[in-house]
């Protein structure tokens, strides 16, 4: 080889190099921005919201198509891709089996396989974890405002930001929101407590939201994010969370007291669920998701594996309806509201076994991480624990806002903790 051909030789591959790096940063500062504005619009401006997935999907799949280098997936990472894709897979061998196919019934499991490329782009090219902080900032600090101006200024019972009156979306994400940004502004705050001020903004403009929504199930989910908020601590100890717990429990006392609107979304509950398991009757929205519960029970135990099919429980439920073990009052296209139980009476064991697996190999991959990379592994926990209790009270993946926000979010948070951890170590 002659100098000429070395000297070309070597200015092509110079020249690679830098185009594989333009790439890189490009790919990297174009999908922070679009996460940026996903998270700021999350719940305020849903129109930006599902663009700014959908355009994360497409810069994804672009990206898949790039060779720049080769990253094999560690074994966790493809656990974590196997649960994922055994959720949609279980929904398409239903469609074959029983009932043909179905896109609208396909929706919410087609969410798991759309944010494979984005965890694969992710943990590549990486994000800036300021696109990541600042999102979930601004997101939390708009959906403050927007509960503050529907509740108090025009009045709304329940406030819904700017979904479109999907209250239990707004609140849940709202609160989501909030703690989040305690958990990725953790570099900040742990070494200036400065920046507490900046967090006890976002908090606490969350949580008001989540509560002007009279969302529920959101508030069952903050003694265990209060807990896991303790794990952001330099060193956190049981003392410090039973400390939270004792805080919380007399905050809510106080909420309760002075909040006529709080006293009537909770006060009642024990009433009617006394009411419900001594008489078998509906008597308010506490006996009414308890009967819907047992009625889904009903159903899983008579089909125990397969369960009775995609949206099947309007129909499974007439027979015991009509025999008198569950009230007329839940007949028709209602829900089951509870993600768990739609699992299990739609698709038996082998569906509650998949539900868990995948909130049950998030959180043991973030777990992981946590002495790494401590805000945003727990940002990840915030996530999955928030959705398995928003779960408890809501089919909350079928809620299109929720189920949008839990899987790309999942996508973003595995995909960045697997990044950064191949950047340090190289």
């Amino acid at each position: 080889m002659t100098r000429l051909n070395r000297i070309n030789l070597v200015s092509q591959l110079n020249k690679q190099m830098l185009n594989s790096k333009n790439i890189h940063i490009g790919l990297h500062w174009l999908s922070s921005f679009i996460v940026f504005v996903m998270l700021a619009s999350s719940i305020n401006y849903p129109t930006a919201f599902y663009y700014a997935c959908i355009s994360l999907c497409l810069l994804s799949l672009f990206a898949l198509l790039l060779r720049t280098d080769n990253q094999p997936l560690s074994k966790l990472e493809k656990v974590i891709l196997l649960t994922w894709l055994s959720y949609p897979a279980l929904i398409v061998l239903d469609f074959w089996l029983r009932t043909g196919w179905s896109w609208p019934a396909f929706h919410e499991p087609s969410r798991f396989i759309l944010v494979l490329p984005i965890f694969l782009m992710v943990r590549r090219f990486g994000i800036s974890q300021d696109a990541l902080k600042w999102g979930v900032f601004v997101g939390a600090l708009f959906a403050g405002v927007w509960a503050l101006y529907q509740k108090q200024i025009i009045g709304v019972h329940r406030a819904f930001g700017g979904t479109s009156s999907l209250v239990h979306a707004f609140g849940d994400i709202s609160l989501l929101l909030g703690f989040m940004s305690v958990a990725l502004f953790q570099p900040n705050w742990s070494k200036n407590w400065g920046w507490g001020l900046i967090v006890l903004i976002s908090l606490s403009l969350g949580v008001f939201a989540s509560l002007a929504s009279g969302t529920k199930g959101g508030w069952i989910s903050v003694p265990i994010l209060c807990c896991l908020m303790v794990s952001l601590a330099r060193h956190p100890t049981y003392t410090k969370r039973f400390i939270v717990l004792a805080v919380i429990v007399t905050g809510a006392v106080l909420v309760w007291y002075f909040s006529p609107f709080i006293q009537a979304r909770v006060g009642n509950i024990p009433h009617e669920i006394n009411v419900y398991f001594e008489t078998n009757k509906v008597n308010g929205s506490a006996g009414h998701r308890l009967a819907l519960w047992h009625a889904a029970l009903l159903i899983f135990i008579d089909n125990p594996l397969f369960g009775t099919g995609v949206n099947s429980y309007a129909v499974a439920k007439i027979p015991y309806i009509e025999s008198g073990l569950v009230p007329s009052m839940i007949s028709g296209d209602i829900g089951v509201h509870n993600q768990f139980f739609n699992a299990l009476l739609e698709l038996g064991l082998f569906g509650l076994i998949s539900v868990v697996s995948i909130y049950g190999v998030f959180i043991i991959y973030c777990r992981q991480f946590i002495p790494a990379n401590k805000g945003l592994a727990i940002a990840g926990l915030f996530l999955a624990f928030g959705f398995i209790d928003f779960g408890l009270v809501e089919s909350i993946w079928g809620i299109n806002n929720a189920g949008v926000f839990f899987t790309v979010m999942m996508a973003l948070i595995a995909g960045q903790l697997s990044y950064e951890s191949k950047a340090k170590a190289d």
